[in-house]
């Protein structure tokens, strides 16, 4: 038997409803044509006002960097360059501390 001989009446793929291939019911494409409408979603981002005030200071620092350190950055590069910087343990020490307290303070 031949596969390519159908009965009469189921020939071609329409009668079979068959496109391309796959299997499509006239009910189901049918429904689908009727009510197809053009459906748009759009997305939204809100974001919180800390998370502005963030974006905020971001550009402003990306706006100012350089341009009023630019002298002093300078001057530290000469001052390690010529061995005449020098550290002050005690400073670093006591603002190593002050930050650490601050920090823990926001985990409070």
């Amino acid at each position: 038997m031949a596969i390519d001989k159908l009965p009469p009446g189921l020939n071609g793929p329409q009668a079979q409803g068959l496109t391309n291939g796959k299997y499509k019911s006239p009910e189901t494409s049918r429904a689908r044509q009727e009510t197809a409408a053009p459906f748009v979603q759009q997305d939204s981002v809100s974001l919180t006002p800390e998370a502005r005030q963030l974006n905020q200071m971001q550009q402003t620092l990306a706006n100012n960097q350089g341009s009023d350190n630019s002298a002093r950055l300078e001057a530290l590069k000469k001052a390690i360059n010529d061995g005449s910087y020098k550290v002050d343990s005690e400073r670093l020490a006591a603002r190593m501390v002050s930050l650490e307290q601050e920090i823990e303070t926001l985990y409070q």
